[in-house]
């Protein structure tokens, strides 16, 4: 990999990075306002709508897109076919929506859906109209520009949608936080790409695409199928409350994945697609990515378990105390996303969908034969069917990453191991602290002191098992506070990187 595209990538994780977990904050913020006002089954019928327009939305505002990141010889025919596809897709879904709104009610047992459902549809034409000028800006590496759309949907969006809560107290907040926060992305990814609609194009240049379209756009639907069978399921056994019960273990979950690993996600398609040819190059791109995703997920996922019991009902009421078994279960799951999420980005880098759909297919068999045989058992029996799931999937890519790309399971290990195992010695010394620590009368002061011990405990671990990342941590933390945080990423990302 020569040095200014690892530069390059380098500064777009960093800003990818930057932007996600400002999202994160953000997010985490409304979140927690809006759960408290709102109640698990107001949460439950806005998430059975986004379920329903799942698949159309996979297809429409993304997979076809993906294939602008990965071809090398781009042509605007390329990109205005991709756009007149999506465009005429998402509209048809959207009458279909329509039309079949009061089946869709009734599967989901629920009449409430349904006119949320019919609203939600809009976000399908937005999506396919933004979804091209957001490939030719990740294309590019341009994340500067993606940071800036990215928090301002964020913010734009929180309040927004605490606005709304306060106001009407009811699922529709939560409809116009998620239209607020696209209108803004799309805003801003039109202007800063400069992209103009145009309906130029012919069979060729669509035919050029269709076999990357074809494979990708069948891997991420197979995707959303996974996603959508245990809302569905829990939604006609369970019921809507429910449903928002485990939509918020699952939220927290994706909003921690989408600040740690996704910016390291989001590079491993283009800079798999640079790359593609140069193996060892390509196996160093994988091995740091790895690496630095898991230093910073490893340790939030292994404290975030351990305290879960704590935090959920001070953060977000009682109301939300059957969660924590359920997002204790997702934090277990969430131990292997680094490698899993950047074996997606790699294979798509390298035009290989085919192997994802594979990878996909014996998910949803695997996950629809799991819960076919837990779910009468209930939420937390569910959530242990999708871990069991998460296994067959992990040892599944290990060997396919290795089979396309030659990355041995040795160095897929490898890579987080110290994370891991500092992660655990810090998971332990919080567990003996909330066991043995007084809680007092200021329980969000108890979590915070709990919280510091975590942090203090990890980087003392990694000084025993990485005494050069340990002390580039310390030499970081005051370029940090003195306002330099590109600086203080760039000293710990050097001691990551090989």
């Amino acid at each position: 990999m020569s040095p200014s595209l690892l530069k390059r990538a380098g500064q777009a994780v960093a800003l990818n990075a930057a932007a996600n977990w400002i999202s994160l904050i953000g997010s985490l913020t409304s979140m927690v306002i809006i759960a408290r006002i709102l109640t698990p089954a107001d949460y439950g019928v806005y998430v059975l709508a986004l379920v329903a327009i799942g698949i159309p939305e996979v297809i429409t505002s993304g997979a076809l897109a993906d294939s602008l990141v990965q071809r090398r010889d781009l042509r605007s025919g390329h990109i205005n076919s991709v756009f007149l596809q999506a465009m005429v897709l998402s509209i048809l879904f959207w009458l279909l929506i329509i039309l079949f709104s009061p089946l869709i009610a009734h599967m989901f047992n629920n009449p409430d859906v349904r006119p949320v459902l019919i609203v939600c549809g809009v976000v399908l034409p937005i999506g396919a109209l933004m979804s091209v000028p957001g490939a030719l800006l990740q294309k590019e590496l341009r994340y500067k520009e993606i940071t800036i759309i990215d928090v301002s949907g964020t913010i734009v969006a929180a309040v927004t949608g605490i606005l709304l809560a306060l106001w009407w107290r009811n699922e529709w907040a939560l409809v116009g936080m998620e239209l607020a926060r696209r209108l803004t992305r799309l805003t801003g990814f039109m202007f800063f790409a400069k992209w103009v609609p145009r309906a130029t194009s012919n069979w060729t240049d669509l035919m050029e695409l269709a076999r990357f379209n074809l494979a990708n756009t069948a891997a991420k639907v197979m995707g959303a199928i996974e996603t959508m069978l245990p809302k569905s399921i829990i939604s006609a056994t369970l019921g809507a409350s429910a449903v928002g019960i485990f939509n918020l273990a699952e939220r927290l979950f994706e909003q921690m994945r989408a600040g740690l690993i996704e910016p390291y996600t989001a590079v491993a398609m283009p800079v798999a697609s640079m790359v593609q040819d140069d193996r060892p190059a390509l196996h160093r791109a994988i091995e740091n990515a790895v690496r630095m995703s898991a230093f910073l997920a490893y340790p939030t996922f292994v404290g975030a378990f351990v305290v879960a019991p704590l935090a959920i009902p001070v953060v977000f009421g009682e109301q939300w105390i059957p969660a924590i078994p359920v997002f204790q279960i997702y934090m277990v799951i969430a131990l292997r996303s680094p490698m899993t999420a950047i074996i997606s980005g790699i294979l798509r880098g390298v035009g290989r969908p085919d192997a994802i759909i594979w990878l996909t297919t014996l998910s949803v068999v695997s996950i629809l034969l799991i819960l076919l045989n837990t779910y009468q058992y209930g939420l937390v029996a569910i959530a242990f069917g999708l871990l069991a799931k998460q296994v067959i999937h992990f040892v599944a890519a290990t060997y396919m990453i290795k089979r396309i790309v030659g990355f041995p399971v040795v160095a897929q290990f490898r890579a987080g191991a110290t994370a891991f195992f500092a992660s655990v010695i810090m998971g332990g010394t919080v567990w003996l602290a909330m066991t043995f620590l007084p809680t007092g009368s200021q329980p969000l002061v108890h979590l915070f002191v709990i919280v510091a011990i975590g942090v203090v405990a990890y980087v003392g671990a990694l000084f025993g098992f990485a005494p050069k990342l340990g002390m580039r941590i310390l030499k970081a933390v005051p370029v940090l506070l003195s306002g330099q945080p590109r600086e203080a990423i760039g000293l710990v990302r050097g001691a990551l990187q090989r």
